[in-house]
């Protein structure tokens, strides 16, 4: 019985040995998440973007838009990962359109848009 749990155990290692490594050095893809929403008449408007190395330069907008009117913007750089956000008044009832640009080392990527009601 305790040569079978040993042996499980020894299982588990080389499996963890072999695959572990492999996953983490498997490239990433590059990634952008717009995200809006409300904190009563704030708007949050945040972003998520990859790069598909921790080294790729990173350059961000997020702008937000009520209907076709320019309400506000916010803009970063960063290399790999970049994670941000900005707040600004919106009015109870009505909708906002965020859009985000980006580029991953000087390429321009499709630019990503979500919507949301401020309650």
């Amino acid at each position: 019985m305790y040569n079978r749990i040993l042996r499980a155990i020894g299982i588990v290692v080389l499996i963890s040995v072999f695959f572990v490594p492999a996953l983490a050095i498997e490239p990433r893809a590059e990634s952008a998440k717009p995200s809006l929403s409300f904190n009563g008449t704030t708007a949050v408007c945040s972003a998520l973007c990859k790069g598909n190395r921790t080294s790729d330069d990173i350059d961000v907008t997020l702008t937000l838009y009520q209907g076709r009117n320019y309400i506000d913007s916010w803009s970063e750089s960063d290399t790999g990962i970049l994670s941000f956000e900005g707040k600004c008044r919106a009015v109870s009832g009505k909708s906002y359109k965020l859009t985000l640009e980006y580029s991953v080392n000087g390429k321009k990527m499709p630019s990503v848009s979500v919507t949301g009601v401020c309650p």
